[in-house]
């Protein structure tokens, strides 16, 4: 079988061509989506057993010390208590015990992902990984996102685990698919943006390309190519063309953004070289997440203690909120949930005016909330596209508690991440030298009325249209599949 895979920041989905037509798998009950989330249980250590030869080594050592105590209160003209070798034994041996305890508790606590993967403990993938990390969150290792690591500025170790998380994916979606299908997959299309996220640039997009390649060979796919997801979704929406046009398409995903634009229509259809017919492409390491983050800077974290002062006169310093929103930055994450934060967090209790909001951003450190609230941002968004105001609930972080939130406040909170998408769709107008015809727009974050009132009030009467956001990626990425494999 051929398939198309969208290995996305926000979500993951597959699709095959059924009667002509993709058809998106279901991945986790009969959800088409499968959330880009792992959940990995730290390994359970038992309490090491009690050593025979260090149990009798303690016990004549406790028994010389008592023998000297007894010596010694003898020559003050004292009395002490006198213990028998049974009574040795049994305090040597609880002494132990509590050591072992206080061993397996520091190893437990101190296992890194590779030692839970190698040790083969149970993974949860999608939402059951997000209920996990909510329940248990210190029982286990979340990795959200893990898209977006693939081209950064990681180390050989590191390139390694996140092949390995990739590849566990990529086998728990090629399972799911097979067993329902009773079928082996062989060939795929796996969607890329224009530039991964991260800062090394060719380097950086080359080195999440291999990590996808090789984890893809691993899991068993022989045959894999890449297409760009712009492109991906131009053609999803070409199978409904009756005429050629220019289109302008726009993916607005949750870690990149990414703009081309394509000459579609009939005429191009079944091409297997469709490179001509893309007219220019860019894009940008900023999606959707990066949105949920100014809004929760701007609107949730104030009431954290954003903005509030010290009895010095200073503000708390921004970067711990920072630091606390960061979610898919893995050094960040560690040094606010680290315990000189909550050294650093308790000491700005005792300074700051307002202490209740900085006892909330305690409650939030401690906890490791620190994706619920990001998640919290992102509902607020999803809430806004149909409301113009909201009331944010965050009881878990203390009763009773909520931010009221409006669509306005969503505009302002965003408004640098709009400009960039303008710049890209102006920069690929620039390229293709002429206008489009229609604007396509897909990705989860396009359903924003934010979004859509931003891209008109800057290119007027061109037409736009709103495709299948989390799905037409995938759809187009299956088309091709069906072309190049056919």
């Amino acid at each position: 079988m051929n398939a198309g895979i969208d290995f996305g920041t926000t979500n993951c989905s597959i699709g095959l061509l059924e009667d002509n037509q993709p058809n998106l798998q279901p991945l986790e009950g009969d959800n088409i989506l499968l959330p880009s989330a792992l959940y990995i249980t730290k390994e359970l250590i038992s309490i090491d057993k009690i050593d025979a030869i260090e149990l009798k080594r303690r016990i004549i050592g406790a028994r010389s010390q008592q023998s000297a105590e007894i010596a010694k209160a003898k020559s003050q003209g004292r009395t002490i208590r006198v213990f028998n070798d049974d009574q040795l034994e049994s305090r040597e041996r609880a002494i132990m015990r509590r050591e072992g305890a206080a061993h397996s508790q520091d190893k437990y606590e101190g296992q890194t992902i590779t030692d839970s993967l190698n040790a083969g403990t149970d993974v949860f993938y999608g939402e059951e990984a997000i209920r996990n990390h909510i329940q248990f969150p210190q029982d286990g290792f979340f990795i959200k996102s893990p898209k977006t690591f693939l081209g950064a500025e990681i180390t050989n170790s590191q390139v390694n685990l996140f092949g390995e998380i990739v590849s566990k994916i990529l086998l728990y979606i090629k399972n799911k698919t097979e067993i329902q299908q009773t079928g082996d997959i062989e060939n795929i299309v796996l969607g890329r943006p224009v530039n991964f996220h991260g800062t090394r640039g060719r380097e950086g997009n080359k080195q999440a390309l291999d990590i996808l390649e090789k984890s893809s060979r691993a899991v068993g796919f022989k045959n894999i190519e890449f297409l760009m997801e712009p492109i991906a979704a131009s053609l999803d929406y070409e199978r409904s063309l009756l005429k050629n046009q220019v289109v302008l398409v726009i993916d607005i995903g949750g870690g990149t953004t990414d703009c081309s634009m394509v000459e579609l229509g009939p005429s191009y259809k079944g091409n297997m070289d469709r490179q001509s017919s893309i007219l220019g492409f860019a894009g940008e390491r900023i999606g959707g997440m990066d949105l949920d983050k100014s809004l929760a800077t701007r609107t949730i974290m104030p009431s954290f203690g954003r903005n509030s002062l010290q009895d010095t006169g200073l503000p708390i310093p921004y970067s711990i909120f920072d630091k606390a929103l960061s979610i898919n930055d893995v050094n960040s994450q560690r040094q606010f949930l680290s315990d000189v934060s909550r050294r650093e967090i308790e000491l700005y209790k005792t300074r700051a005016i307002d202490e209740y909001k900085i006892n909330r951003l305690l409650t939030l450190q401690q906890g490791q909330f620190s994706y619920r609230l990001n998640r919290s941002a992102e509902l607020a968004k999803i809430y806004l596209s149909d409301q113009d105001s909201i009331k944010l609930p965050l009881y878990y972080i203390e009763p009773d508690f909520f931010i009221p939130i409006t669509r306005g406040d969503l505009k302002m909170s965003i408004g640098r991440q709009l400009d960039v998408f303008i710049s890209l769709m102006k920069e690929v107008e620039n390229q293709a030298g002429k206008k489009p015809d229609v604007i396509y727009v897909t990705g989860g974050t396009a359903k924003s009325p934010v979004v859509v009132e931003c891209i008109r009030t800057y290119f007027g009467d061109i037409e736009i249209v709103v495709g299948d956001l989390f799905g037409s990626v995938t759809s187009g990425l299956t088309t091709w599949a069906d072309t190049i494999y056919r």
